[in-house]
């Protein structure tokens, strides 16, 4: 069993910095960017900021603060060729004391999971537009990894993704193939074949 902890006990969780959209040489991380992926997508927009410098850093968790689900992904700062780029004030930045690629990828994959994500829905407030507070989020009790048991995790989630999109991909083509059969269907009896007059 992995014992688990408050995750403001093994990191430092804080949420991003305010941008505007102009555009100024910096990237910012939004809410869309933050999902499922282990890692964040390399297009990110260009932005201006407002505020403090808050430039990520290798490792650094991001997780979604607004919506119905909370996705997670992790920062890799060689995607991005030495430029900037920061998260917006709706992603929060989970920043482990021991930093570890490894860590942070299970620890990423651990928040998308549906058991995870349903724990971390108690927290969200408000009728219409979801949030999940800062400070709920920092409470909120989360495993520690060992590197070994990381790597397993890592590997099992991996795995499960890779089942996942055959799955789709199946599910996709068994629906062509059966509209397929039915167009042909369709068009053989309305054809007349068979019919007597």
């Amino acid at each position: 069993m992995i014992e688990k902890f408050s995750l403001d006990s093994i990191s430092q969780v804080s949420s991003g910095v305010a941008v505007d959209r102009s555009g100024g040489g910096a990237l910012a991380v939004m809410v869309g960017d933050v999902g499922t992926k282990m890692l964040i997508p390399a297009d990110l927009g260009e932005v201006g900021f407002a505020g403090e410098d808050a430039r990520l850093q290798d490792f650094d968790i991001l997780i979604s603060l607004r919506g119905k689900r909370n996705g997670s992904s992790v920062f890799k700062d060689d995607r991005f060729e030495g430029r900037p780029v920061h998260a917006s004030l709706d992603v929060a930045v989970i920043r482990l004391h021991q930093p570890n690629h490894m860590a942070a990828l299970a620890l990423s994959f651990w928040f998308n999971l549906e058991s995870s994500q349903r724990r971390l829905s108690i927290h969200r407030v408000g009728s219409h537009a979801f949030r999940l507070p800062l400070p709920a989020l920092r409470k909120f009790e989360v495993p520690l990894f060992t590197q070994q048991l990381a790597e397993q995790f890592v590997r099992a989630g991996v795995a499960g993704r890779k089942v996942t999109k055959l799955e789709r991909d199946i599910a996709v083509r068994r629906k062509i193939v059966f509209e397929e059969m039915m167009t042909q269907a369709a068009a053989h009896f309305a054809g007349g074949v068979g019919r007597e007059d």
